[in-house]
């Protein structure tokens, strides 16, 4: 049995599944640029910016004067640097080192799932935005039909299978055979003591519903919420399915405003 989850890992998954993720997640990002509501605005900031590439797209997108990102890992502060990104080192689960109301747009993107003090990271981003500032999320869904395949089968979700830089509970997650490669990363040897929960895996994966709320108990409104990437399709297919069916898609992309 073993033997042929490896296979059906080495020869379906890794095939297929870079396919649907890089797809949805290619519509991810280009609707929550489509969704920027205001442009040529002063400050803008990237939450979680990782490396800056997808801070700069939407930089580009929002004609911002001045770009600012966060994140907490060393080699991404430098990263962020060299693309002249005004960057600052922050653990995402506290205090931002920011004025109240400093920003127009904040982005974030693929975070708030790393997130252990969720309420503290949504509350920081709220304090930060400028009132009618724009907050835009992007991450994944737990309600995903991949995910809810998993349950059904007693397996851990495949959004939910790295933990600290191993990923279990799923004998199909495509990311099995790196584990290795990734206990030896920045990510994990430099952080996986500091306390700071998330940096090399996740935490909390919300649903559409649970997003929703998380968001309005914030104190956010207007909020909109869309899926993309639909299990087990990409292209034209997966865009109509996720129209038709809002909750099921592997991305979510939430606009709302302070």
């Amino acid at each position: 049995m073993i033997s042929f989850y490896k296979y059906i890992r080495k020869y379906l998954m890794k095939s297929i599944s870079p396919k649907i993720l890089g797809d949805g997640l290619k519509s991810c990002n280009e609707i929550g640029k489509s969704l920027v509501k205001k442009k040529g605005v002063d400050c803008f900031l990237d939450v979680g910016a990782g490396e800056g590439q997808l801070t700069l797209e939407f930089a580009e997108t929002i004609k911002t004067k001045h770009i600012y990102g966060i994140d907490f890992v060393d080699s991404n502060i430098i990263l962020l640097k060299e693309k002249s990104i005004n960057a600052v080192k922050v653990d995402l689960n506290g205090h931002f080192p920011f004025d109240d109301s400093s920003f127009d747009i904040i982005l974030s993107s693929q975070n708030i799932e790393h997130i252990c003090n969720v309420r503290s990271y949504l509350g920081e981003c709220y304090r930060c935005l400028k009132k009618g500032g724009q907050f835009i999320v992007l991450t994944e869904n737990l309600a995903a039909w991949d995910n809810i395949f998993s349950l059904i089968l007693g397996w851990q979700p495949f959004s939910t299978t790295p933990i600290d830089g191993w990923n279990v509970g799923n004998p199909l997650t495509w990311h099995l055979d790196e584990e290795k490669t990734l206990l030896k990363s920045d990510n994990i040897e430099t952080y996986k003591n500091t306390g700071v929960v998330g940096v090399a895996g996740h935490v909390r994966v919300p649903t559409i519903s649970s997003l929703k709320e998380l968001l309005q108990k914030t104190g956010f409104i207007d909020i909109e919420i869309y899926t993309k990437g639909y299990f087990p399709f990409w292209g034209t297919l997966s865009e109509w399915l996720c129209s038709i069916d809002k909750r099921h898609g592997h991305f979510l992309i939430a606009s709302c405003f302070k």
